[in-house]
């Protein structure tokens, strides 16, 4: 497989970085932390804990979590009353299965599978497929490093941050895996190696979620 041109995928992993660091003194960013917080302990943020946290009336509470769920960087319960989502990582079944310090979890992008254990520096199981083949594929991260993969050419496409879209049903969706298994697939974004990608999520997720 033909990996992204370097200068290329530099000016791609800056972007996300610069995305990053703008986000960082938001109310926007606070929400997202909050959650990504409680879901990375196995349970969602209600409405009552966000408000209370963050300071504001209830009213605005449901203003903001509303906002930012349109824009799909959380996604909320059935009854609309708690967040499941945030961040990239999720308590709702996905394509990517993320086993996080032993918690059964998940992520809306391939990025995102590798990035949050790297960032936080745990150990972790990632199960996925491939999305030009389908075939399997795995990895598994001891404190935050590679420590096997199911396969030695396992890359990711890499697409650049989008505010203008949603997070989780239209960037995530291009950020996927693959494996290489089959002749002549056609990637349609850069993709960037497997080591070149845990680095990069290292960075984006150290100080929680990026976005």
């Amino acid at each position: 497989m033909t990996h992204a041109d370097p200068g290329a995928r530099d000016a791609l992993a800056q972007h996300w970085l610069a995305c990053a660091a703008q986000q960082r003194h938001t109310v926007e960013y606070r929400l997202a932390c909050l959650a990504f917080e409680a879901i990375a302990a196995g349970r969602p943020l209600s409405l009552a804990d966000a408000q209370a946290v963050l300071g504001v009336t209830r009213e605005g509470a449901r203003e903001l979590i509303e906002r930012m769920a349109g824009q799909g960087r959380l996604t909320l319960d059935e009854r609309g009353e708690a967040i499941v989502a945030a961040g990239g990582l999720s308590l709702i079944p996905s394509r990517h299965r993320l086993l996080l310090d032993g918690r059964q979890l998940y992520t809306w992008c391939a990025l995102d599978a590798v990035g949050i254990p790297a960032g936080l520096g745990v150990d972790a199981r990632v199960e996925s497929r491939c999305a030009a083949c389908g075939s399997p594929v795995w990895l598994e991260i001891e404190a935050g490093e590679l420590r096997r993969a199911s396969h030695p050419d396992l890359s990711l496409s890499l697409v650049a941050p989008d505010l203008n879209r949603s997070l989780r049903d239209g960037v995530c969706t291009e950020i996927g895996f693959y494996c290489c298994r089959r002749a002549g697939q056609t990637i349609p974004h850069d993709v960037v190696s497997l080591a070149g990608a845990l680095e990069l999520g290292r960075e984006l997720f150290r100080h929680g979620p990026p976005i």
